[in-house]
């Protein structure tokens, strides 16, 4: 005799899709660094909360002060207008890329590893640009779609995609394209080793490839990092900054302002 079917099954599948969750490492480590960032500034803004505003800052909170100058005159530079409240954007920018370009050090997933998350990042910038554009452009902003001719809109509305995908597969190559490089000198120097202290055994193959694989780490996490985290906040700061329109066309504000600013 068969037995009446029951929803338990469908409902104990449904619980097991929703509370079995299949994370990456890319993305684990990911919400580490966004986690970090997070500590430091809740840190930092206690720090601040409980400082004597009469005594020069010192320690982090130096560091923090000499960090959102920097950022405020970058922005200005970069964007070619008065930055408002776009450098706190850049500063998270900043914080986020180059731990993330670090952290391959920790010998974990790096971030910019998993192609998503470039994508993520080339997404946010592209939203951002778009708002900007429709908020300082209004209607004149649908404009660009139909010039110089109205048959251009089907090319127009396709290039407009581009910098999504150039600038998340330039940052995905670049991380992966180190990761490559490091993998294949690593294996290189771990055959050549063992095939010199042969005579050791499995214990042979880890003499040559210490200091090499050290020394390509650092660059490719630090020097390279740093590169192109600048590349793509510079990039963020020029595209946004052009689709900001002021009563200001040869930018003799933003000239003005830096002139000031290098007097004082």
């Amino acid at each position: 005799m068969n037995s009446l079917p029951t929803f338990a099954s469908p409902i104990q599948e449904m619980m097991d899709r929703f509370f079995n969750f299949d994370i990456s490492g890319p993305v684990i480590s990911s919400l580490a660094i966004m986690a970090i960032i997070a500590i430091l500034c809740l840190i930092i803004f206690i720090k601040a909360k409980l400082a004597n505003p009469l005594e020069r800052p010192k320690g982090i909170l130096l560091l923090a002060e000499l960090f959102v100058e920097k950022m405020e005159t970058w922005t200005e530079d970069n964007m070619g207008v008065r930055p408002g409240a776009w450098p706190g954007y850049f500063m998270g920018l900043f914080a986020y890329l180059l731990l993330a370009f670090i952290w391959s050090i920790t010998g974990l997933p790096g971030p910019t590893s998993y192609l998503l998350i470039p994508f993520t990042l080339s997404l946010v910038m592209f939203t951002l640009i778009q708002v900007t554009a429709l908020r300082y452009q209004k209607l004149s902003y649908f404009h660009r779609y139909i010039e110089p001719l109205k048959l251009w809109l089907p090319i127009n509305l396709i290039t407009m995609w581009t910098p999504i995908i150039s600038t998340s597969l330039r940052m995905f190559g670049n991380s992966i394209a180190g990761s490559v490089v490091v993998g294949l000198i690593s294996w290189v120097l771990r055959m050549l080793s063992a095939s010199i202290f042969s005579a050791m055994g499995a214990w042979g193959q880890i003499f040559l490839a210490p200091i090499p694989i050290a020394v390509l780490n650092l660059y490719f996490a630090l020097f390279s990092g740093f590169i192109q985290t600048l590349v793509f906040a510079s990039l963020n700061a020029v595209w946004i900054g052009q689709e900001i329109v002021i009563d200001d066309p040869m930018g003799e504000v933003a000239q003005a302002t830096r002139e000031s600013r290098a007097q004082q």
